[in-house]
């Protein structure tokens, strides 16, 4: 294997021996250079590109780019500047205004990370600011313009972020400045993250939703929290609860770097209520919440895959269903108030549980509706979070990757798909030149009961 400096090589050909090159280890600054191009429509046919994996939560290793890699970015980046807080010139409607933060806040090369409205497309310049609580991003072209955003860092286009370092991320008009407080073990945002934002503003979109009690379960950054009380639909005082077992995530919900206002868009009073306990206690205890919202923990572990009965509480921030059987459960028994709703994410490795897809598929003769609000393929890092490479037992069957299976009220796909056997593709095919990936597919589900 050959590991290229992008410093070194200056130009894709450049000092390389295309005819006779093996197998490529790319770094990150490599992926700036080359702006995300696959490399072998560069001259280098007989080449394999492997991206660089490391025990880092990022894609590729985060290294400050250089000034060369952004004139290298493709000339159908739009222009871009900025006017009243707004980013013109680039059709996003999601872009803005940018979040007002207290006076206190301040941050110098600063990450500004933008998603379209369906998260169809991601936008990053790396050397934002926050002066005096003003978000401000640089004139001019997006150091990376992310048209198949599968995960929140791809290093394969030149952005990787570790969870302590600082970044601005936005979407719909509501952003925070986040960096994990040191000893905070809850998850960074991701593209669930936003995902699941989506999906609240296609529910949120609908008419006849009028929404009083928020809850955040399992909130870690409060970004899915935030964002709901900003948007909920209703009159009155809006009361948003933001809860997580991890004390180091209600340290960063309080501070200014959050932002959280005392009035939503629509001009609804918040109440916020930040809480470091047990969710499920405190949903047993407070039964009149009509808008649960949870990122849980989806990855089964093997004895929940393997044995009917198998549950597995939470380890660490991403193996375990027992949080979200517990969630279904309390739907199920009729322990929320009338018409609440409960907003939760799930992809196609949960439903390989096969409790949890045997819940699904009783839902109907328990009364309770469950419908997709997003169906979406996304990127899954095995590496990391995983156990490995990909385990077998979460690997979908031959008959799984091609036909989604019918789960009480819906159809869902089974099981994860290895590096290059995206079930979509993407634009061009480009998923399955993405080696490090496995595949699965995420659904965000609106689950409530009938008042019959």
């Amino acid at each position: 294997k050959v590991k290229i400096c992008a410093l070194a090589i200056g130009h894709p050909r450049g000092g390389l021996d295309t005819a006779s090159a093996g197998p490529l280890m790319l770094c990150g600054g490599c992926c700036r250079i080359f702006g995300g191009t696959d490399l072998r429509g560069l001259g280098l046919a007989k080449a394999k590109v492997v991206m660089h994996e490391d025990d880092s939560e990022s894609d590729a290793t985060p290294s400050r780019p250089a000034r060369a890699a952004r004139e290298r970015l493709p000339s159908d980046h739009m222009d871009t500047d900025m006017a009243g807080g707004e980013v013109v010139g680039c059709g996003h409607s999601s872009r803005g205004p940018f979040e007002q933060f207290p006076k206190d806040v301040s941050k110098r090369n600063l990450p500004i990370v933008l998603f379209s409205d369906d998260a169809s497309e991601q936008l990053v310049w790396h050397d934002g600011s926050i002066l005096k609580g003003t978000v401000k991003c640089p004139p001019g072209r997006p150091d990376v313009w992310n048209r198949d955003p599968v995960s929140m860092s791809p290093g394969y286009l030149g952005f990787a972020i570790e969870p302590y370092e600082a970044r601005y991320l936005h979407y719909s008009g509501v952003g925070i400045m986040f960096s994990r407080p040191m000893g905070g073990k809850f998850m960074q945002p991701s593209i669930d993250t936003i995902l699941v934002c989506v999906a609240l503003n296609k529910l949120f979109g609908e008419e006849g939703y009028e929404f009083n009690k928020v809850i955040d379960v399992g909130a870690g950054s409060g970004f899915i929290g935030k964002f709901a009380g900003m948007k909920a639909p209703g009159r009155g005082r809006l009361a948003v609860t933001l809860v997580d077992i991890d004390p180091i995530a209600e340290e960063y919900c309080r501070s200014n770097g959050f932002g959280a206002r005392p009035r939503s868009e629509l001009g609804r009073e918040i109440g916020w209520d930040y809480r470091t306990t047990d969710a499920l206690r405190l949903l047993e205890a407070e039964s009149d919440f009509d808008l649960i919202i949870s990122n849980p923990p989806y990855i089964p572990a093997q004895e929940e895959v393997e044995e009917d009965d198998g549950l597995a509480h939470p380890m660490g921030f991403w193996e375990g269903c027992g949080l979200l059987v517990r969630l279904l459960e309390l739907v199920f028994e009729g322990r929320f108030a009338a018409g609440a709703h409960l907003i939760v994410m799930v992809t196609s490795l949960t439903l390989k549980s096969r409790r949890v897809r045997a819940m699904l598929a009783k839902a109907p003769e328990h009364k309770v509706c469950v419908r997709k609000l997003l169906e979406r393929e996304i990127a899954w890092k095995a590496w990391y979070a995983g156990r490995g490479k990909g385990p077998s037992y979460l690997v979908a069957t031959s008959a799984e990757r091609g036909t989604r299976e019918r789960l009480g009220d819906c159809d869902y796909y089974v099981g994860c798909t290895p590096p290059g056997e995206s079930r979509f593709g993407g634009l061009q095919g480009a998923r399955d030149r993405l080696y490090g990936y496995h595949w699965h597919v995420a659904y965000v589900l609106d689950i409530s009961r009938s008042a019959s």
